[in-house]
């Protein structure tokens, strides 16, 4: 990469990379001078399926470099490095670009909070590519997931597949979400396990559930607190969704 960066020839970078789809560095760690030059390199390639930057120790400064290459791939890793809510906002500005491609993106762990939140939902509601998305293990909070679960209720948007799980959802958070659950007609599959849902969030979900615009075939409730009380509501739910 840093050698095709030197030769400050496009051409020559999309020849030589014009037939990798999936380029990988998880587990390696790439400094802002790396992210700069991968930017820098992959930009005009139009044929890169997969960017897997897990674990590569990216902060800030790095995703800053990568920004502008960012909106090109259709399956982006950048979960386990050390964003924060400065850190996801290029990731933002990719997803509002109009030539976005992004189908598949990963932001578990990176410290993703309610104040990034805001910009990054408000990126979701005008994006028109993205189906999966992972934000699992971040601190969002019952706000953030307010802020996202707005975000669902867009009526262009796309997500099919999300992951809250661990996110410090409670019962007070499920009301956003299940609200937007039994209108959102794209998502198919959530995980909200590992939140403090409790007997009462779990009821919340449940009667979205039972919404004929609720599209779910699956739901990932490990770890919530639920009782045999909650299970009551859960299983007659489930006994009237199609």
């Amino acid at each position: 990469m840093h050698y095709l960066f030197e030769s400050q020839n496009p051409a020559l970078a999309q020849q030589t990379l014009g037939t990798v789809e999936t380029h990988s560095f998880n587990g390696l760690g790439l400094t802002p001078i790396d992210c700069a030059v991968l930017s820098h390199v992959i930009r005009p390639c139009d044929t890169i399926k997969h960017l897997d930057l897990k674990l590569c120790r990216i902060q800030c400064e790095g995703i800053q470099r990568l920004g502008p290459a960012l909106h090109t791939c259709q399956r982006l890793g950048l979960g386990n490095n050390y964003l924060g809510d400065s850190g996801v906002k290029p990731v933002s500005v990719a997803l509002r670009n109009p030539d976005c491609k992004i189908l598949t993106l990963w932001l578990e762990d990176v410290d993703l909070t309610d104040t990034g939140a805001k910009h990054f939902a408000s990126a979701l509601s005008t994006n028109y590519s993205l189906t999966k998305l992972d934000l699992s293990g971040n601190n969002l909070g019952d706000s953030g997931v307010k802020l996202v679960s707005e975000a669902l209720r867009n009526p262009d948007c796309k997500i099919q597949t999300l992951r809250l799980d661990n996110v410090g959802l409670t019962d007070s958070g499920a009301k956003y979400l299940a609200s937007a659950l039994s209108t959102v007609c794209s998502l198919t599959k959530l995980n909200i396990g590992d939140n403090a849902l409790g007997d009462s969030g779990v009821k919340l979900v449940s009667a979205a559930l039972r919404s004929i615009d609720c599209k779910i075939q699956r739901l990932e409730l490990e770890r919530v607190g639920l009782t045999n009380s909650g299970a009551e509501d859960l299983v007659s739910a489930l006994s009237t969704n199609p």
